[in-house]
């Protein structure tokens, strides 16, 4: 779809975002912003495929199910998180979406599971998930570069 170093950029641009998750569990409306300008320029530029709405669509249900979720769990899973893979979804189109929101959910259920175990952490433990997006995000590079 683009090259490495355009997913790189992505990346880079989650690991700001991750540091403001880590620190105050809140991601800032400008980033938000910058990931919507990144996910467009990467459709109007880097489009191998001719443009079809209904790609279009489908690119954004990962988020479209974490927002869902947020809604029944009442918050236990974060809007803004739902709202970020949406966002990219639309830069990675909805294969490379769904393999880095699977590899996300992966490791964060592996960290998660780690600090259960190793008792710093309850069941009611809230962490961070943009962490594990640009951790899924570098995963597809690999897989699909």
């Amino acid at each position: 779809m683009f090259g490495v170093w355009w997913l790189v950029v992505g990346i880079l641009i989650f690991a700001v975002l991750s540091v403001f998750d880590i620190r105050s569990r809140r991601i800032p409306i400008c980033g938000f912003v910058i990931v919507f300008v990144y996910s467009v320029l990467s459709l109007a530029c880097f489009r191998e495929t001719e443009f079809v709405w209904t790609d279009v669509l489908m690119s954004v249900i990962p988020g479209l199910v974490l927002m869902g979720l947020s809604v029944i769990t009442e918050g236990k899973v974060g809007l803004g998180d739902g709202i970020l893979v949406a966002e990219i979804g639309l830069a990675l189109g909805i294969e490379k979406c769904a393999c880095m929101l699977t590899g996300a959910l992966v490791l964060s259920c592996l960290f998660a599971g780690g600090l259960l175990v190793f008792r710093k952490a309850g069941l009611q433990t809230r962490i961070p998930f943009v962490p594990f997006i640009t951790a899924g995000m570098g995963v597809i590079a690999f897989v699909f570069a």
